[in-house]
């Protein structure tokens, strides 16, 4: 019963030993992001008409783009502002751009705790023989692990500008950045919650970083 005792104490430390060794190439259930502002929105700035419009001419009728644009939209109209076409003739302009990178392979090494048995606490004779004496478990040194798997930065960039009167230069008001590395290659999965993420504070204070959490499910 204490040899029992003894190994399950062992395993219980040897385990949150592995708890404790987290790695991005493990299903991460939070998305981490970092959010870079530059405005002169005024401290009563409120929402008002805006346009959501390409940052890249290749993106002029891509289904891809449009898609983006959509949940852009809902979360811009949470916000208070009022979506509309170009041709309107908004008060604003919202240019948004989105990607990936290729990704970086990268290698990590890392050790673990390693337990279990050392030996025996001695031999005992009687008129059968020599036998063991109990078991002993202990610290056996450590266990050498590598990870290997491909880190992508995922990006957002979003600038707003006023159209001048009788002009078509524009006045920028507005310009942001947030990006955010993970195992993730599929924007499809982890752009909607970067959308969401993006306006937590919108638009947050001038000439600052932000870091961002979000919950998610962790499936690629």
């Amino acid at each position: 019963m204490r040899v029992k005792l003894i190994f399950t104490i062992i395993t219980l430390i040897a385990l949150a030993s592995l708890e404790g060794c987290q790695h991005l190439s493990q299903k991460n259930l939070t998305l981490k992001a970092e959010l870079t502002v530059f405005h002169e929105f005024p401290k009563d700035f409120k929402p008002s008409t805006v346009a959501i419009v390409p940052w890249h001419q290749s993106q002029k009728g891509s289904l891809e783009f449009k898609h983006y644009s959509a949940i852009l939209k809902e979360r811009l109209e949470k916000l208070g502002f009022t979506v509309v076409d170009h041709s309107k003739k908004p008060e604003l302009l919202l240019f948004f751009d989105y990607g990936d990178d290729n990704g970086k392979e990268i290698t990590e090494t890392y050790t673990i705790p390693d337990f279990g048995m050392i030996g025996y606490t001695g031999y005992s004779l009687n008129s059968w023989g020599m036998y063991p004496g109990m078991p002993m478990y202990g610290y056996r040194g450590y266990q050498t692990h590598t990870n290997r798997y491909t880190l992508f930065t995922r990006y957002i960039r979003i600038d707003i500008a006023k159209p001048k009167m009788k002009s078509t230069e524009l006045d920028k008001i507005y310009e942001g950045q947030l990006r955010s590395k993970g195992t993730c290659s599929k924007l499809t999965l982890t752009l909607p919650y970067l959308i969401d993420m993006y306006f937590q504070n919108f638009p947050g204070k001038n000439n600052d970083t932000q870091s961002l959490e979000k919950s998610w499910d962790g499936v690629c």
